[in-house]
Parts: C-alpha cells; structure tokens; sequence
C-alpha cells in the first residue's frame, strides 16, 4: 500500500529549496520525479491533490509542449539545465541574463507557442534571416530595424542551446538548428588611434586632458600598454602589482567580481616602470584593494565612469563622440590598439598572446590593424613614445628604461596570487 505521491525536498546550487513529487503508475511503479513549483511542502501536497483530482498526476507523454512551456524558468539560476551545466563549468550572471534577453526579446515573439516538435529547419531559416529586416515597435510605432549579423547568430546560439536540451530531454528527437548555418559574421571595421593621437591623448600633464580624472587617465594609459579588458582593469587590486609587472587574474563587471579572466586563465604582463609608478601611485589611497577606486579600494569606479571620461578626452583632441562611435574606438579598443601595435614591432603571436590573453592566433589577427606603408612611420613615432635608440646601422632596440618593453613580453612565472 502506498500514497498516490511522495513529497521530497531540492537544494539548488544557489540555496533555493523546491518540493518535487514522485508519483505511481497503474502497475505500482514509481515514476518521474517533476516539481511542483512550491517551497513548501503544504503548498506542494495541495498541488498534487489539485493533479490527482484533474487525473493530471502523471504527465501525459502525448501532450504536446509548447516552446514556451518548455522554456519558462530555462534561464533562471538554480534550474535543470543551469545547475546540470554548472556541474561541469562556471556560468556567469552576464551569460545567463544575456540569454535570456535573446529569449525574451527575440525567441518567444516568434517560438512560444509552437510544439517543440513542430519547429522545422525551414521555420528557423526564415527567422534567422528575418533579422535583416525584424519589424519592431518604437514609442508606439511601428519600425523595420536591421540587426547585425553577429548578433542574430548570438541568438541563434541561445536557440540551439535550448533545442538540445529538448533533445536532450527526450522532447525531440533531434535539434533543427543542426542543418541551419550561421549568417556570415560582419564585425564592423574598428580604425584605431593613430600614435600620434595617443600621444595627445596621454600629455605629460593629464589634467589638460582629462581634468581631474586621473583614476581615468591611470585606467586608459594601462589599456594602452596591456591590452587589458576594462572588467580586468577595473578588477585589478595592489596586491596584484609587483617590481615590474602585474597579474591579472579576475575581472569586475555590473554583476561584482569574478575570480577569474574572461578566458579562466591567469597571466602576467612586465609594465614599463614609469606605468608601475602611476598604479603604486593608486595604492597609496586604495592600498591592496581594487586601484581604480575611490572609497579606498572596497569597490572600484563604473564602466560608464570610464566611459564618459575617455570620450571627453577624445573631445579633448579633436575626436568627438560620433568620430568616436564611427570608429569604433572605445574602452574596449585599446586590445586593438595593443595587439597591431605589439605585431608592428615584430613580437611573435605568442608574445602578443601572453599580453591580451587571447585564445586562438585567429583571434589575435582579428585585434591586428596593420597597414603595411604606416610600419615605418609607426616605428618611428614610437621611439618618441618609447625613447627608442638609434644603433649606428640605423635600426632601432629597445630602450634600457622601458624595462617591460625590453624583457619582453616574455612570459613571467606565474606568482601565487596569496603573495604580496
């Protein structure tokens, strides 16, 4: 003799307890488990009854699923196929809310109430091209707006990730999104600073330039020798500043820190002195604590702070914010800068690598702007950034004082990140 259910408790991994059910087949068999969306096990027990009665305790395999059944709660922290994902890696809170943004904004208009085994290759191709040209409501009107490329196949990502997971499920028996190719990518070209430009933009009197924004000046000036990523730049705390190089090891962004670069790799980057100075200069008010702060290094400033101080600056000598925007340069931009800039003084990809943090030597190339006929200009106007010397043959070496110049990118050994 036994109950027509069984209540038990779930812990997801953020701490959130749910009441699922186990329920029993005409043979006795123990079947399920599925969730009865409760906290509590009065709440779950008047849930179930509510089923029993409805003769709806054990879900109808038969019954078609919407997509949009299917995909309440898929994005939430804490659901199946976060916490099953979360077993084998880390998923941020960008990644998740980012996804359901696609979900929300793009996926259910079109999807929601479709039967999962109704969505064809055919349906997805249209809607993948569709946003060429996606009908959109704007303050009230009706408007035809025109996505990029690169991002339709972001939602397209979000889509396909859904369907295995259908498939996965056993919802489908396979995922349409198999036989549907991605739009061709069409990143926008970015037209870099010019070293001349970031020489005016980097004075030996900042003020000039930036006011009194000197936590700006500081931030941008290390984008420029690094390559760093604002959220890495904006996590960087004193402890993690040594002699003659620093480690980068986390990054802060609107959902706090993360113990950890975009890439789930530490690396070290040798800095000139004089940049070493300008960070030890932050750490006499913020201490180990993060650098680019001002409330003594317990949180550091916003993007958007950084933001609206570099495209003043760029105001300042002569770029305003629609030059800026057509571009292309932005916080973001100086790995851009970095990466043509380091390739141009002939660093090996893997040098450049050990620098950005970039993956793939397809991703460094993407980072590189070189014009073949600017090299020697180029050249030539950093050895009036850099000091550079003339030999008597009328090449150029590295100079003694830009010790980070000159070791070179070379991969430092990584220190323990405990150590001061």
């Amino acid at each position: 003799m036994h109950n027509d259910f069984t209540l038990f408790m779930r812990t997801y991994p953020n701490g959130k307890k749910v009441v699922f059910y186990h329920a029993y087949d005409e043979n006795g068999k123990r079947v399920g488990p599925w969730t009865t969306n409760s906290l509590t096990l009065t709440a779950a027990r008047n849930y179930c009854n509510k089923l029993f009665k409805a003769g709806a305790l054990i879900p109808n395999k038969n019954k078609t699923v919407t997509f949009g059944e299917f995909a309440k709660g898929f994005w939430e922290r804490g659901s199946e196929y976060i916490k099953r994902q979360e077993s084998r890696k880390d998923i941020t809170d960008g990644y998740i809310n980012n996804s359901k943004g696609n979900l929300v904004n793009q996926i259910l208009p079109f999807y929601g109430d479709t039967p999962l085994d109704k969505i064809t290759v055919k349906d997805i191709e249209v809607w993948l091209l569709g946003f060429r040209g996606r009908k959109v409501i704007v303050d009230g009107r009706e408007e035809i707006k025109q996505y990029r490329n690169s991002y339709a196949n972001t939602v397209f990502g979000t889509l396909k990730v859904m369907l295995d997971d259908a498939v996965w499920r056993g919802l489908i028996p396979s995922n349409p999104c198999e036989k549907v190719l991605r739009l061709k990518e069409d990143c926008k070209e970015k037209e870099i600073l010019t070293l001349e430009e970031v020489q005016k933009l980097f004075p030996k009197n900042y003020k000039t330039v930036w006011d009194d924004r000197e936590i700006a000046y500081i931030a941008n000036r290390l984008g420029s020798l690094t390559g760093m990523r604002i959220g890495e730049i904006l996590g960087l705390r004193g402890e993690y500043v040594y002699d003659n190089y620093i480690l980068v090891c986390g990054q802060y962004s609107k959902y706090g820190y993360l113990p950890h670069t975009k890439t789930k790799k530490d690396r070290t980057i040798p800095l000139m002195p004089e940049m070493i100075g300008l960070l030890r200069k932050l750490m006499i008010k913020n201490g180990k604590g993060y650098l680019f702060s001002t409330d003594g290094g317990a949180v550091p400033v916003s993007q958007t702070y950084m933001r609206v101080a570099l495209n003043d600056a760029l105001k300042k000598i002569g770029i305003d914010k629609k030059e800026a925007l057509r571009r292309g340069i932005t916080l973001h931009g100086w790995r851009h800068f970095l990466n043509t800039d380091l390739l141009v003084q002939g660093l090996t990809t893997e040098q450049v690598q050990s620098v950005t943090g970039h993956k793939s030597k397809g991703m460094t190339e993407r980072y590189s702007h070189i014009d073949p006929r600017q090299i020697a200009d180029v050249i030539r106007a950093q050895e009036k950034i850099y000091g550079k010397k003339q030999t008597k043959g009328g090449e150029t070496q590295p100079p003694e004082a830009a010790e980070g110049r000159k070791s070179g990118l070379k991969i430092v050994k990584m220190p323990n990140r405990k150590s001061a």
